[in-house]
């Protein structure tokens, strides 16, 4: 329901599914690639039972159409195939026996999971419209992309009060933030939007504002993330403004993570 929500509200959430699950969402089989996202150990097992070639599969590989999994301390063998634990692995099989192990993961193995999740999605965001989406793009919808271009929420920064776009001190909050690094700045999107990532749409679609305040230079900036709101005394110096915009993202990312 959350995702669901999310996009319907055109909102960011901070849920990093694999794109597995919206395939899953849009009826697109998983494939051998979107394991390795969950599992490169076992994914790449895979690859190299099918890329072996030998004649003697069998011989090598050990392999029947079933898996042992652990499951609360006991280990549990689950057959991919009715009667699996008799049926070897060989040159001929190896495929099937991939899309069986497959089927076994993203389906049979989630599908009490899978079901409860997707009926509260669905019940949201349901409809033919969803078919009009790609996994990747139903993914871009509830966590954002990364595509950061920074100039582009310079360009789109509304002001407040005193400050305008020439207004010293927003001059030197913006060289300060492009000096700032990948992730401090990430960190800054964090601190005043909520989120850590950008609307699909990009940037273009990213208005923040950025208003005076008459506090003296001692206090730290206030962001409002409901309204991607800033609230900046007027400083006089870059090495403060520095100083206070690096302290106030700094006691964010302290207090979201108690």
């Amino acid at each position: 329901v959350i995702c669901g929500l999310a996009i319907y509200n055109s909102t960011v959430v901070d849920l990093h599914f694999p794109l597995a699950l919206y395939k899953k969402l849009l009826d697109v089989l998983p494939k051998l690639e979107d394991f390795k996202e969950l599992s490169p150990t076992e994914a790449r097992s895979l690859q190299e039972l099918l890329d072996y070639e030998g004649e003697d599969v069998e011989e090598i590989f050990l392999l029947n159409f079933s898996i042992t999994r652990e499951n609360y301390g006991m280990v549990e063998v689950k057959e991919l195939v009715p009667g699996g634990e008799s049926i070897a692995v060989d040159k001929n099989n190896r495929k099937e026996f991939v899309e069986a192990y497959l089927r076994y993961v993203f389906t049979d193995s989630v599908s009490e999971q899978y079901s409860a999740f997707s009926s509260g999605f669905l019940k949201v965001c349901g409809g033919e419209i969803l078919a009009l989406f790609q996994p990747s793009e139903l993914m871009a919808m509830v966590v954002g992309n990364n595509n950061y271009n920074w100039e582009e929420m310079e360009k789109n920064a509304v002001y407040k009060g005193e400050f305008s776009a020439t207004h010293p001190t927003v001059r030197l909050f913006w060289e300060v933030f492009h000096e700032f690094s990948l992730e401090k700045k990430k960190q800054f999107l964090l601190f005043l939007t909520g989120s850590d990532r950008i609307p699909i749409h990009g940037m273009e679609s990213l208005r923040i504002v950025i208003q005076s305040t008459t506090a003296e230079e001692h206090y730290l900036p206030v962001a409002h993330t409901c309204y991607n709101l800033l609230d900046m005394p007027r400083y006089q110096t870059k090495e403060i403004l520095r100083r206070r915009l690096t302290q106030a993202v700094e006691q964010y990312e302290g207090f979201s993570l108690v």
